[in-house]
């Protein structure tokens, strides 16, 4: 009897074309856009073409002020992100592993929890101004609420099973938090830390934006007030950049955390 043969695509293929579909959407975008601004489709007083953005860019990049900025934004950004991570993973772990706890803080987490920072802007404003503390604590306020959320599901998801073969073998609370909760919680938490992360980010550029803090916020709306339209486009694509660089290091850390935990 003939047997009919299904051909499927190999692996390798399909990995590749998984890696070129991104590289394939942006080019054409970039493409969109450079055509769009060139043949008048796009207003030139809205939207300037993208080789005009990519040179104002390379421009930028060589700029002293830029990369002072830059400095500024990062030290705001990677302060607020870990006062996040010392509030929040601790909290979740409490919050977690207690009962009660859960009843007595979740009526104020979800209530608070939907409070976006800059609602808290002109609060901070006027009682901290307008330095560096002023943006770790709106940063800090921001980025704390998913990785408080994922902390706290994480705990309390654990398998009861786990816990139970813990006690039997009779581990002590310390050891039962750190190698039953924490370890299953782990992935969780590595994905709160990925939203925080993009979360602190936003909120860092925004306080420049509003608060007139320096930074890369304080570059666009510098470009914005001096009518530089190019400028505002290539400060706002430097930023994007980032934050897709943000976003694939946290992404990375991740699928480490699972990788890692998978193997283990």
């Amino acid at each position: 009897m003939a047997t009919q043969t299904i051909a499927r695509p190999a692996p390798a293929r399909a990995a590749r074309s998984a890696r070129l579909l991104p590289v394939a959407g942006v080019t054409a975008f970039a493409l969109l856009w450079e055509v769009a601004a060139r043949t008048g489709v796009l207003p030139a007083s809205v939207v300037p073409p993208l080789s005009g953005t990519a040179v104002r860019l390379g421009t930028l990049l060589t700029e002293p002020a830029f990369w002072a900025a830059a400095a500024d934004t990062t030290l705001a950004w990677a302060a607020g992100l870990a006062a996040s991570v010392l509030l929040a993973v601790p909290a979740g772990i409490l919050i977690g592993t207690s009962e009660r706890a859960y009843r007595f803080f979740r009526v104020p987490i979800e209530a608070l929890r939907p409070v976006p920072p800059i609602v808290v802007l002109p609060l901070a404003l006027l009682l901290i101004g307008g330095g560096l503390e002023f943006k770790v604590v709106l940063i800090a306020q921001g980025a704390a609420w998913p990785l408080l959320m994922q902390t706290l599901y994480g705990v309390r998801t654990t398998e009861p099973l786990l816990l139970e073969t813990a006690r039997a073998y009779r581990l002590d609370a310390p050891r039962r938090l750190v190698l039953i909760r924490l370890a299953s919680a782990a992935p969780l938490v590595a994905t709160g830390l990925r939203l925080a992360a993009a979360t602190a980010f936003g909120v860092c550029l925004v306080t420049e934006l509003v608060g007139g803090a320096s930074g890369i916020g304080a570059l666009l709306v510098l470009a914005q007030s001096g009518d530089d339209l190019v400028g505002v486009y290539a400060v706002t694509l430097l930023a994007g950049l980032a934050g897709l660089g943000i976003a694939a290091l946290f992404g990375w850390v991740e699928r480490l955390v699972g990788a890692r935990l998978a193997g283990a």
